[in-house]
């Protein structure tokens, strides 16, 4: 099984990412659409109250018709058109902020503006020199006081902050020819106002309240989408991992089945099939474990039919080897009858012996086939205390009986290591680990057998200092039939190896409870040379009460 990836690679973290992602792209083209909007309509109101402003400054100084048709306000009844002495600051309506600079004939006449306690105070003079470079009272931006809503504004940054402008004028024009004067060009009305003289008013409104409402607006919209982000995305995950918990069942299932011993053939795998309503068609989870239990029960039938296919073939297995005994027998009885009554010659002798040697040979073979058919039918071996020493020291004298050229080397402890099973699978345990060694090395090689206790485990390692085996051939070295290199096979024909000794081995020590395994070559820590091969026998120590 493979260990859990990182979280930013599930499948509900890239979900939720790709809907957040979405929801963050809608929320920013709705954020700007909203700003935009809105900073469109927050300039036109403060354009419209500037013009308002300007209109009602312009029918307060100058006595005339306010836009639309209706009367200009005035602070008195008797009051004049055209009188100096009206401020437009004074003109009813106005709002805090505003600014107003009176210009007659060019120069400024006053110039105040509202603070934040609603008095008047005199505008700055660089501000006032800033309004008066914008060119709005040259006559050719300003406009006339009934058409004071139509008028262009201009935005202007002030020391009292950023300003919408306009100009109005010229206001109570007091030319001959008008019934307002009633004086000759140069002289004066009896409220003071110069006939003849031109006058503009400029007023201006702050931008700051638009600005903050901008702020504002643009804070609300970044917290609101990041919040509605934030709260997506942890419910998003909750949700999604919600929804997907019954497709972790499935793969929980299917690890499951992925853990089984199958090797064996007996594995329940319809033990894990997924339940009915997670395996329920025409949604894509219920897709899945209607496939998952679909592929459970081609497997299980398989490893049925595979398991059954094996117990025949044990069977035919045990059952030939079985019958092959008895001809066999009679062949090796014959052929020693044959050699101690019968007058043979010299070449006659050679091949009855080559006889005798191979029905030996093939009896040995069936007698391993038997074995290995009995222990895979799980009969299990006998269970009796056993010295493994005892056996170890027995196999390394009849190895050495059979193999002078070698030398062998026996390291067993001085008191009894007793483990449970049967002695004569155990005994050729061992003889076929030092047969192997004997077979497999060249002439001289030292063949080594050590037994110790460790851990509530009796441990046999066989060691030779051999050429050892190449790594490609240890996954299948405990095989059946299985070959090695063919460079280590230095056996004569007659002992040729039948491929069936490590697979007993192995067999035998898994049915005895244990392991076996090999490591070659081994790095020799005192020339620092790898070479030979170490055979690990591992058994489980006889219970004291047996």
């Amino acid at each position: 099984m493979t260990g859990r990836v990182p979280f930013h690679r599930t499948l509900a973290f890239r979900s939720v990412a790709g809907v957040v992602l979405l929801l963050a792209a809608v929320l920013a083209a709705a954020g700007t659409f909203i700003l935009v909007q809105a900073q469109r309509t927050l300039d036109t109101q403060l354009d419209d109250a500037v013009h308002q402003a300007m209109a009602r400054s312009a029918a307060f100084t100058g006595g005339d018709e306010a836009p639309g048709g209706q009367p200009a306000p005035s602070p008195a009844a008797s009051a004049s058109p055209g009188d100096l002495d009206r401020d437009p600051l004074e003109t009813p309506g106005q709002p805090v902020g505003v600014l107003s600079v009176d210009v007659v004939d060019g120069a400024v006449h006053k110039a105040t503006y509202l603070n934040a306690q609603g008095t008047a105070e005199q505008l700055p003079a660089e501000d006032v020199d800033a309004l008066m470079g914008l060119g709005l009272t040259d006559g050719s931006e300003a406009v006339a006081p009934p058409e004071a809503d139509q008028a262009d504004l201009v935005g202007v940054d002030l020391s009292l902050g950023h300003y919408r402008v306009g100009a109005v004028g010229p206001i109570g024009d007091g030319d001959p020819g008008s019934g307002d004067a009633g004086q000759g060009s140069t002289g004066q009305d009896g409220t003071g106002q110069q006939a003849g003289a031109q006058r503009f008013v400029v007023t201006g409104l702050p931008s700051e309240q638009v600005t903050h409402t901008q702020d504002v607006l643009v804070t609300t919209v970044l917290g609101g989408s990041a919040a509605a982000l934030v709260v997506t995305g942890l419910l998003g995950l909750w949700w999604v991992r919600y929804s997907l918990r019954p497709l972790a069942e499935v793969s929980r299932s299917a690890a499951q089945v992925a853990a089984l011993p199958m090797e064996t053939g007996e594995a329940p795998v319809r033990d894990y099939r997924v339940r009915g309503d997670l395996a329920r068609p025409g949604t894509e989870i219920g897709d899945v474990g209607h496939a998952l239990n679909l592929l459970l029960a081609n497997v299980d039938d398989a490893l049925q039919r595979r398991n059954a296919s094996e117990s025949q073939l044990r069977q035919f297995v045990a059952d030939a080897s079985h019958e092959l005994r008895t001809p066999l027998a009679s062949v090796r009885g014959y052929a020693d009858m044959i050699r101690l009554s019968e007058q043979l010659s010299p070449q006659g002798r050679v091949s009855l012996e080559r006889l005798l040697a191979q029905a030996y040979r093939m009896g040995g073979l069936v007698d391993d086939l038997l074995l290995l058919a009995r222990l895979d039918a799980g009969r299990s071996p006998e269970s009796a205390p056993v010295d493994l020493g005892e056996i170890v020291a027995e196999a390394v004298m009849d190895a050495t009986a059979a193999g002078p050229e070698h030398r062998w080397d026996l390291r067993v402890p001085d008191e009894p290591v007793l483990v449970s099973g049967d002695s004569a699978q155990l005994a050729q345990l061992v003889g076929n680990l030092l047969s192997n060694a004997r077979k497999h090395t060249p002439r001289g090689t030292e063949v080594q057998a050590e037994l110790t206790v460790e851990h509530g485990e009796a441990v046999l390692h066989v060691d030779d200092d051999g050429p050892g085996i190449p790594a490609r051939f240890h996954e299948h070295l405990f095989d059946r039939f299985a070959r090695g290199d063919p460079a280590r096979a230095v056996a004569a024909p007659a002992e040729e190896s039948t491929g069936l000794g490590l697979a007993i081995v192995r067999t035998v020590a898994e049915a005895h409870g244990g392991s076996a395994t090999v490591d070659s070559p081994r790095m020799d820590l005192g020339t620092g040379r790898s070479h030979g091969t170490r055979f690990t026998v591992r058994l489980p120590l006889a219970d004291r009460g047996d």
